[in-house]
């Protein structure tokens, strides 16, 4: 497993898993806009500021299998720097094989190199929250809240 800084080439696979992704949580009933998640992984690719991150994670045969993209920025009301995982996700049938683990680690390291002082991880894709949950204490995340959603003129699909 090989974790690596993503390129624009991972784009177009990318827009392609994250449709895959997007199938597997809550938000399946939102529209998926590729060309959106196109521009948006570019966005981070190309980022000239160095705020944001995106590192992909490459099975042994170089196929992306996941990928987290993060970023680092001040708080709204401190000047100390907190690093946020933006997107967070691995393949299904790749979870177990070390490349979760692998990315959030890179990315604790950027941030860790960027001068962040905690790191956060929201949930709100409503899927493997037991799963997810139980990796993240064993690493040493601590809950400190809770993600709620309330649908605005849509159907609760």
């Amino acid at each position: 497993m090989k974790i690596r800084n993503a390129i624009l080439d991972d784009v177009p696979i990318f827009v392609e898993m994250g449709r895959r992704f997007h199938e597997l949580t809550r938000f399946r009933v939102y529209d998926y806009n590729a060309e959106r998640v196109a521009l948006n992984l570019r966005a981070v690719v190309e980022n000239p500021r160095g705020s944001h991150c995106f590192f992909v994670a490459e099975d042994s045969e170089g196929n992306p299998v996941g990928g987290i993209i993060g970023c680092v920025e001040q708080h709204f009301f401190s000047n100390r720097l907190v690093a946020s995982v933006i997107h967070y996700d691995v393949l299904p049938e790749k979870r177990m094989g070390g490349a979760g683990l692998r990315l959030l680690m890179a990315f604790k390291k950027w941030a860790e190199n960027r001068g962040a002082v905690e790191l956060n991880a929201g949930v709100n894709s409503g899927t493997d929250l037991k799963k997810l949950d139980s990796f993240l204490r064993r690493l040493g995340f601590k809950l400190t809240g809770g993600n709620y959603s309330l649908m605005l003129g849509m159907q609760n699909g």
